[in-house]
């Protein structure tokens, strides 16, 4: 890990509302441990066009998490392709962030990893 990856690491903390955006706008379309597939709701493409939300902050600082690694977006088709650690992060716990169920949970798992790696 070079040093620009460890000084955003330092600074990331993911907080139960950085989480909201996953269950709020996306649904789950297929998961298997390792690779989750959302679909993006129309809600989404609206809010962004109203600037209420920004949900490329959201996958900036997920793809800086050591847990994720990679995020693909399919803008024609509106889904979302996160492949992640299962053997860091339950994919239960994963599913979870998706449903927007357990959001303080799921966020204080991640931040533990976080602190683990630093």
């Amino acid at each position: 890990m070079d040093i620009n990856s460890q000084i955003s690491l330092n600074n990331l903390e993911i907080k139960p509302s950085d989480l909201e955006l996953l269950g709020d706008y996306f649904s789950i379309i297929h998961h298997t441990p390792g690779r989750i597939r959302l679909r993006a709701s129309l809600k989404l493409k609206n809010a962004a066009q109203n600037s209420d939300i920004n949900p490329k902050d959201l996958m900036d600082k997920l793809s800086q998490l050591p847990l994720i690694k990679e995020i693909k977006f399919n803008k024609l088709i509106g889904s979302l392709t996160i492949s992640y650690d299962p053997k860091l992060l339950e994919p239960s716990l994963f599913e979870d962030a998706a449903n927007g169920r357990n959001l303080d949970k799921v966020a204080s798992v991640i931040n533990e990893i976080l602190k683990d790696i630093k």
